[in-house]
């Protein structure tokens, strides 16, 4: 079969590796007694006179009767038993644990109200689990409660390693080598292990925090140092902070080295302190006991309004910048509304838009804030010839038509021409892509499947391995034209897979340059892009989503000065009811 000429545009069969050539081709798819009495385990004289203690190995309290535990007659002799329901051997005192758990026994020992029987000596029942209540425990030691906060760094001990780097330590920030963070575990300053941070080079490495949230306020630290080498700090927020001077450290002995800064508003989740390290040797930088406290302030008993902040020299709520509780909050051109913020009110202005619903008083005086008679372009001139005065905002805008880029043009005109400035049609020559519109369709034969009527200057084919090209069938391509954006034709894919094949355009060279691009998709499936040439591949492009009648643009960039650039459409999971997808002025104009 003779095929028809092409101008050129028949598909590339061509073998040739791309000169980027190590660009990797795309896959396609994407208790006890104690009475008033004696102690029970002191070393004063048992309840029953001079027996042997209660919870010894001797012989138990009654000296040859029963122990004190058992289900015989209690300790003293006839008398009252020490847990029954008489009156306790205290007589009107309280029992130490309330239903009276007997001496001896395995239960745990009292835990009363009272001061423990043991006092600062030994517990009751030897060595029994003392009682965990939240009473004062049988050891003497009083119950602490929660502990303090000793710094607002986590693991500021370095005690925690759950591999070869400390927990919550080598953030984002951190440009030290891994390997030159090391777990020291001999002399550390507190707990069991320290820090070690090896760099001998003059050039400084941050180590640094995981990043965290931090209150605003004035932070003071101090953390330890040992070995040999210069140690500084700083933080980072949302940029670095400055640094503090260099603390040269030398020896076996800990210096303390303090540090302080300010956050002058809350800080979300971008927090790291930073340590910075240079000329180390021997043991290097050793560091340990990093604390860290926010001093305290007025404000912080206070609770404002979303819309206020609280000064600490008053203790007091004040609204923000531009928001406000009264109306002398805000400027004299301006009122209070019902959500606390200053806007512009009746009657004045900021701007000549603000005057736009008073046709005769069209101009804003700026300096009174008043609408007041006059033409808002008067001695407005655009130097761009793209741009043209706004009648109703006094400020040069672009012209109907007229395009900076092509990422401008919205309508029915899809390219923009960088030499006038005006949005033209896909077919202008500004556009490199060659039949970009799919106007223009012939019959070619496409090698192991036959002829099939595609596209000229698409179709592309290449070694598929370094220099990939078009895989999809050329059977899922079909001219259309039942709905086009521009011109009489667009392309419509037919592919009701799950798996997305490349579509690609012939290759060719795109001279230097920044240039925008763009083409227009409708019809129901998904669709993603991206180009090859010998600059490699360009970033991969989430798969878009369509289920719309209507053309929808997508905009991308690239820059020019490559050979062999090729664009790549991946169309998949296309369905009958919007007649599958269809592209249409695909376009790329210098900016």
């Amino acid at each position: 079969m003779v095929l028809p000429d092409a101008g050129g545009a028949r598909p590339d069969a061509g073998g040739q590796t791309p000169d980027a050539g190590g660009g990797t081709p795309d896959s396609g798819e994407e208790t006890p007694d104690s009475g008033g009495g004696t102690p029970d385990s002191g070393e004063e004289t048992p309840d029953s006179g001079g027996g042997t203690p209660d919870a010894g190995e001797e012989t138990p309290d009654s000296g040859t009767g029963t122990p004190d535990a058992g289900a015989e007659t209690p300790d003293s002799g006839g008398g009252t038993p020490d847990a029954g329901q008489e009156t306790p051997d205290a007589g009107s005192e309280t029992p130490d644990a309330g239903g009276g758990t007997q001496d001896s026994g395995s239960e745990t020992p009292d835990a009363g109200s009272e001061t423990p029987d043991s006092g600062g000596g030994a517990t009751d029942a030897g060595a029994e689990t003392p009682d965990a209540g939240s009473e004062t425990p049988d050891s003497g030691i009083p119950d602490a409660g929660e502990p303090p906060v000793v710094s607002v760094i986590d693991n500021w001990g370095f005690e925690e390693w759950p591999a070869a780097l400390p927990e919550q330590w080598f953030g984002s920030k951190s440009n030290i080598e891994s390997g030159s963070v090391q777990k020291v575990t001999t002399n550390a300053f507190e707990g069991v292990n320290a820090v070690r941070l090896t760099n001998a080079s003059a050039t400084h490495r941050r180590f640094t925090t995981l990043a965290k949230s931090m209150s605003a306020g004035r932070y003071s630290c101090t953390y330890q140092a040992r070995g040999t080498g210069d140690v500084r700090n700083a933080f980072f927020d949302d940029d670095y902070s400055s640094y503090s001077s260099y603390t040269s450290v030398s020896g076996s002995a800990w210096t303390q080295v303090a540090y302080n800064f300010n956050l002058a508003a809350d800080v979300f989740d971008t927090f790291e302190l930073i340590f910075s390290v240079r000329n180390t040797s021997g043991d290097h930088v050793i560091i340990d006991d990093v604390r860290c406290m926010r001093a305290a302030e007025p404000c912080d008993l206070v609770s404002c309004e979303s819309w206020e902040r609280c000064e600490n020299a008053t203790a007091t709520c004040e609204p923000l910048s531009g928001r406000c509780d009264i109306g002398g909050d805000c400027n004299e051109w301006e009122a209070c509304d019902d959500a606390h913020t200053c806007v512009v009110a009746e009657e004045r202005c900021v701007r000549h838009a603000d005057c736009a619903s008073t046709p005769q008083t069209p101009v804003c005086n700026t300096p009174t804030h008043r609408c007041i008679p006059g033409d808002p372009c008067a001695g407005v001139v655009c130097s761009n010839p793209a741009t043209t005065c706004n009648p109703t905002t006094g400020a040069c805008e672009l012209a109907a038509g007229a395009c900076f880029t092509t990422f401008d043009c919205l309508g029915a005109l899809p390219a923009c021409d960088p030499a006038t400035r005006r949005c033209v049609a896909a077919d202008h020559p500004a556009n490199i892509v060659r039949n970009g519109g799919f106007e223009s369709w012939n019959i070619y034969s496409i090698p192991y499947q036959g002829n099939h009527l595609i596209p000229d200057y698409w179709y592309g084919i290449d070694n598929g391995v370094a220099d990939p090209g078009t895989e999809i069938k050329a059977s899922r391509l079909v001219r259309y034209t039942n709905a086009v954006h521009g011109g009489t034709a667009a392309m419509q894919f037919v592919v009701p897979i799950e798996v997305a094949e490349r579509f690609s355009t012939e290759k060719f060279n795109v001279p230097s340059g920044t240039w925008s691009c763009s083409y227009r998709v409708r019809g129901h499936g998904t669709l993603r892009h991206r180009s090859y040439s010998s600059g490699g591949w360009s970033p991969q492009t989430d798969f878009l989503v369509i289920d719309s009648d209507e053309w929808q643009p997508v905009f991308f960039r690239f820059t020019g000065n490559v050979r062999d650039w090729r664009l790549f459409f991946y169309p998949s999971r296309s369905e009958a009811d919007r007649d599958h997808l269809q592209v249409d002025d695909v376009v790329c104009t210098k900016d």
